[in-house]
């Protein structure tokens, strides 16, 4: 009855973050929580969560309440995919 992934919610620091990872023997994914209050927000939080070894997000309203959802994918595809930072996420957002 073991789990093949973890999903928790976001520690809210890469360092706090690195333990729960650390202790997990599966991946571990962030749950996306609360609609946030800013694209740059949500970006730190992915790229925060990847920095502690997360392997990936599971991540809802953030993404299809966005203006445009697609765009928000793109750019945080770029943060877990392509080792991409907050400020190349906001470049997409802004280039959509």
């Amino acid at each position: 009855m073991g789990a093949d992934i973890v999903k928790v919610s976001y520690t809210g620091s890469a360092e706090t973050f690195n333990e729960v990872v650390s202790g997990c023997s599966v991946p571990v994914v962030i749950a996306g929580g609360e609609k946030m209050d800013s694209e740059k927000e949500i970006l730190e939080m992915v790229k925060g969560s990847i920095e502690a070894g997360g392997a990936g997000v599971s991540i809802g309203r953030n993404v299809f309440q966005y203006q445009d959802p697609k765009a928000m994918v793109r750019a945080i595809a770029c943060i877990v995919n392509e080792d991409g930072s907050v400020e190349d996420g906001l470049k997409i957002l802004e280039d959509k």
